[in-house]
């Protein structure tokens, strides 16, 4: 197997190492918990509707069951966000300085 050079029409890697540039604020994560976290209560919030609209007749009973799903995996997904938020906390917290 022959290896080849690089081609040096290749942009360079952005930021330092290759890396991209972090964020100069914590604002971005907490708003990207936020959002995440409206995400899931509209999932549930439209499962809830469905549902109601399946026992009045309007809705399938595959679309209730559908929008149940998404939101109890968009629930599941909040709850290991959270449990891995807090293991590195307390990772964080038996660090010696």
């Amino acid at each position: 197997m022959k290896v080849m050079a690089p081609s040096p029409n290749l942009l360079p890697p952005e930021g330092v190492n290759g890396l991209a540039q972090p964020a100069a604020s914590g604002q971005d994560f907490q708003s990207l918990l936020g959002q995440m976290v409206n995400e899931v209560q509209k999932l549930h919030q439209d499962s809830d509707q469905k549902v109601t609209g399946t026992l009045m007749g309007k809705e399938e009973i595959h679309e209730a069951m559908l929008a149940l799903e998404k939101a109890s995996l968009g629930l599941k997904l909040i709850l290991q966000v959270r449990n891995k938020l807090i293991d590195a906390y307390t990772e964080l917290s038996r660090m010696s300085m």
